[in-house]
């Protein structure tokens, strides 16, 4: 063989490593799918990168990745919440109820971010103290906060807010970007720096690869869990405030069905349900891809129960391919 031959195919070889090794990364991976399906739609849909459109696409995935940010974090730790979806929906009609009794804005979103502490608070204590797998607990939480919602709505519709409360969403913006999609990208950077930069939330990844291990070599867990699960109920019900004020009522069904998106999400995004793995950039583009997928099913009238079909066979697939990289790592 002679030395040029040699030479091309250690060229091929070298390649071939490279690319291997960029396609292991999970976010790049879901970069290149975001922009495979973005400019298919820019050619197949004329609507899709209208300005107006752009804006609905953020505002879908805003409120899910508010939530999305801190659970990231958590279940990087290896505990996850199920029941974010219930607590943004008992916050936001718990705002909506003060807000219709006359009490200012100010106290009434107060009062709506404090019974999402709560419920975190609640999820932590379940967890820590009473010694309940994080999944059982927070489905628990999940069906019991769903019913006490309705309950204290008595399974209607809130309206008549403030016209000032849902200018907040509705008027709002920064330098011509809407409020939602800006709280959306603080809220993104913050935890993103948080979990890179700042001792106490990077210890999620030492957490998440062996718990145990990292209660001997001194990581408070306990506190950890805690603070975690406070800051997860305090976004979901941020995101359950913004959400009323964005379309300036409180819907019964309000809440329901994302903690299973935001979820796969998350799981797209390469977080692990066993814990030590996954990025906020992880989080944001399997967000991102969710909130595409859902714009193009609309722009194209297919049928919207399709969706919780492609959520579920989603998380089913992300799940397996998760299993399979921690075998193969093995």
């Amino acid at each position: 063989m002679s030395d040029l031959t040699k030479t091309q195919n250690r060229g091929r070889s070298n390649a071939r490593t490279v690319l291997k090794r960029i396609f292991e990364i999970r976010e790049i991976v879901i970069f290149l799918l975001v922009m495979l399906l973005a400019v298919f739609m820019a050619l197949n849909h004329q609507q899709f990168l209208t300005t107006a459109n752009v804006r609905i696409i953020g505002n879908y995935m805003a409120t899910d990745m508010i939530i999305g940010a801190f659970l990231t974090i958590s279940l990087i730790a290896g505990n996850t919440d199920f029941s974010v979806g219930s607590n943004m929906g008992c916050s936001a009609f718990v705002c909506g109820l003060l807000l219709n009794a006359g009490y200012s804005i100010p106290v009434s979103i107060a009062g709506g971010l404090l019974v999402g502490c709560v419920i975190g608070a609640l999820n932590a204590f379940i967890i820590v103290n009473l010694k309940v797998l994080p999944m059982i607990a927070t489905m628990g939480t999940w069906m019991t906060f769903k019913g006490v919602g309705l309950m204290i709505i008595n399974s209607r519709a809130l309206s008549n807010f403030p016209v000032a409360f849902k200018n907040i969403v509705q008027e709002g913006s920064v330098f011509g970007i809407p409020i939602l999609i800006v709280v959306m990208l603080i809220v993104t950077v913050t935890a993103s720096l948080l979990l890179k930069y700042v001792s106490f939330f990077h210890q999620a990844y030492f957490i998440g690869s062996n718990k145990e291990s990292a209660r001997i070599s001194g990581i408070n867990v306990t506190k950890f869990v805690y603070v975690l699960y406070i800051l997860i109920g305090f976004f979901a019900a941020l995101a359950g405030v913004l959400s009323i004020s964005r379309y300036g009522s409180a819907p019964a069904s309000l809440g329901q069905g994302v903690e299973f998106r935001v979820i796969s999400a998350l799981l797209i995004g390469g977080v692990s349900l066993n814990g030590g793995e996954g990025s906020i950039a992880g989080t944001f583009l399997g967000i991102l891809l969710m909130a595409l997928i859902a714009n193009a099913l609309t722009l194209f009238a297919v049928d919207a129960n399709l969706q919780n079909v492609l959520i579920g066979a989603i998380m089913v697939i992300s799940v397996a391919i998760d299993e399979a990289n921690r075998r193969r790592q093995k």
